[in-house]
């Protein structure tokens, strides 16, 4: 596994995280994107549960390989448009602090305070940004099948099988059919002597 695909599963994981984070669910509460957030969440625990198998195969599958570079890229378009909602939903958050709105509000330029919600949502896109998101997670979600690939059980891939530790030893309750050979190796060396 090389450190790409490490990375990969752990920008997942903290994507996860970010989806419910819970000061942007209640950012986005009143416009009813914070279910879209769960339905993302809930499509992206899907994916992670097949990305060691995914991540098995890409070596020997090609559309595998492509789909894995599809959910990369699907993760840095996500966690930027969740970056983008969160410095958002601070900017609000400090908007509404009575306290110290009077301090910090000169410091945040009139054409991001003077937006309302839907506003937002239009000038910086992302309407169209959700939108794109949403039909990328369901075709990676769909892909999965295609692919054949595997949920990763109880942590462990489907590579990891019990191994045989390599050894000189041999189990003597396992060696069947050599006591002939034994005897005669034994009357050999008794009639050296």
């Amino acid at each position: 596994m090389a450190i790409g695909e490490v990375f990969l599963g752990v920008f997942v994981t903290v994507l996860l995280e970010k989806l419910v984070s819970g000061e942007l669910l209640k950012f986005l509460r009143p416009t009813g994107i914070d279910a879209q957030l769960k339905k993302w969440r809930t499509t992206l625990l899907m994916i992670e549960a097949v990305l060691t198998d995914a991540e098995n195969k890409q070596t020997a599958n090609r559309a595998v390989k492509e789909w894995l570079n599809e959910l990369q890229d699907l993760a840095y378009d996500l966690d930027d448009l969740l970056d983008e909602l969160n410095t958002e939903a601070l900017q609000r958050k400090l908007m509404e602090n009575e306290d110290s709105t009077s301090k910090v509000w000169k410091l945040i330029p009139t054409c991001c305070t003077n937006l309302s919600f839907p506003d937002f949502m239009f000038d910086r896109g992302i309407d169209s940004k959700l939108k794109d998101i949403t039909g990328r997670l369901e075709d990676l979600e769909k892909r999965v099948l295609v692919l054949s690939l595997m949920k990763n059980v109880m942590g462990m891939s489907d590579k990891t099988v019990k191994r045989l530790q390599p050894t000189s030893l041999v189990e003597e309750s396992e060696v069947h059919g050599r006591e002939k050979d034994k005897e005669d190796i034994l009357k050999m060396l008794l009639e050296v002597e």
